[in-house]
């Protein structure tokens, strides 16, 4: 009896480690998201300039081991340490001076670190002495914990500990009568390597996905102000400092009215489709808000005709005679020149006159698109553009 409890109770916490690998796997990472968030805050920003720093000092490394007789010369010459030294200092001044990388970019940053990190480790003809060195894909694996996901964190570790085995192998068999003191390097490289990022990570990736409610309009699943600030920074600037970004303010015509005549029930269900609406003419990468109440905003980089283009069809859409209530919207469109410097501000007041377009169309009876045009003429609805 005593020992079919035993069992039970072990299955049961092998059954929860197995759920809690599960849940942990499964965890959503947004890159875009994570990077918009570190633009937003200064503090994380600067994070950009140490990443580009630390490829500089793996360079000054790489550099200072050439010197170095004994690591030097390895078994396949100095190939890899001269890529180090010859590809880290543009890779850390892109890093410093050209904005956060793509989802891809990113990866292959993670993939080029490893890579090369394993090929000057496993070419040195001294493993026992190197073998400490494998400590540097903690240094990798901290980005991967900030920015990446379950995946790539996996893989990154699973390639690490081959390489590091690896090492350990070589170590032993050139050199047995150090075995005790490679024993004790290993038994350090797995602790430094894999126990303090794995909390990390788990920790972060847990807090992340509780910080995301903050963030999201619970009734439409689209970012509320609160988030908008945040992917603010994820808008594809490419490679200008200034870049043309337009707004679109959306807001219902008398939906007042359909809460008084059918209920807050179907009044929150017009709410979501009208996002769904939304979303499926302006999807990603076009950042979209729920502003408050039945108002919505869109930002994107695309050129004003397209918007445009678009808005008149979104307006079209919400406007669907077959809804139990239809209704109309009126849109207010707005384009300005942005600074990436000042990029928050600057869509802040790129709304502010969306917003006014937005009333112009409320004044001119609903139902229609107008163009903000600047602060001295008056919005006008867009089939009156010359």
């Amino acid at each position: 009896m005593v020992d079919w409890s035993i069992q039970v109770g072990i299955r049961g916490k092998l059954l929860v480690i197995v759920n809690s690998l599960r849940q942990w796997w499964a965890l959503p990472v947004d890159y875009g998201w994570n990077v918009a968030y570190a633009r937003s805050q200064r503090a994380l920003d600067v994070t950009r300039v140490f990443i580009g720093i630390w490829c500089w000092l793996y360079g000054a490394a790489a550099a200072i081991a050439m010197t170095i007789p004994a690591l030097a010369d390895g078994r396949l010459g100095r190939w890899p340490l001269w890529v180090s030294v010859v590809t880290t200092v543009p890779l850390g001044l892109a890093w410093v001076i050209g904005g956060w990388p793509s989802w891809r970019l990113s990866i292959a940053f993670v993939l080029y670190a490893d890579i090369l990190l394993a090929a000057v480790l496993l070419t040195i003809d001294e493993p026992s002495m190197v073998l400490p060195m494998a400590a540097l894909f903690t240094v990798i694996a901290s980005y991967v914990v900030g920015f990446h996901g379950p995946k790539l964190f996996t893989a990154h570790h699973v390639f690490a500990l081959f390489t590091t085995i690896a090492l350990y192998v070589s170590a032993v068999t050139e050199g047995p009568e150090q075995r005790l003191q490679t024993n004790l390097y290993l038994v350090m490289l797995i602790l430094v390597m894999f126990s303090a990022p794995l909390i990390c990570h788990t920790f972060l990736m847990l807090l992340r996905r509780d910080a995301t409610g903050a963030f999201y309009d619970p009734l439409t699943g689209m970012q509320n102000r609160r988030g908008f600030d945040a992917a603010i920074g994820n808008l594809d600037f490419r490679s200008d400092t200034h870049t043309s970004a337009t707004a679109v303010v959306i807001d219902l015509d008398n939906f007042k009215a359909v809460n008084d005549r059918y209920g807050h029930e179907h009044g929150d269900f017009v709410i979501r489709m009208t996002a769904v609406r939304i979303l499926e003419v302006f999807p990603t990468p076009a950042i979209t808000v729920r502003l408050g109440g039945e108002e919505f905003a869109i930002v994107c980089v695309d050129d004003l005709d397209s918007v445009i283009e678009r808005s008149e069809l979104l307006r079209i859409r919400l406007c669907d005679i077959t809804d139990r209530s239809p209704l109309t919207a009126s849109l207010g469109i707005a384009e300005a020149v942005v600074e990436a410097r000042d990029i928050v501000a600057d869509i802040n007041d790129l709304l502010s006159c969306a917003d006014n377009a937005m009333y112009q169309a409320k004044r001119l009876g609903g139902d229609r698109v107008t163009q903000y045009v600047d602060d001295s003429l008056e919005s006008r609805p867009v089939d009156e553009r010359q």
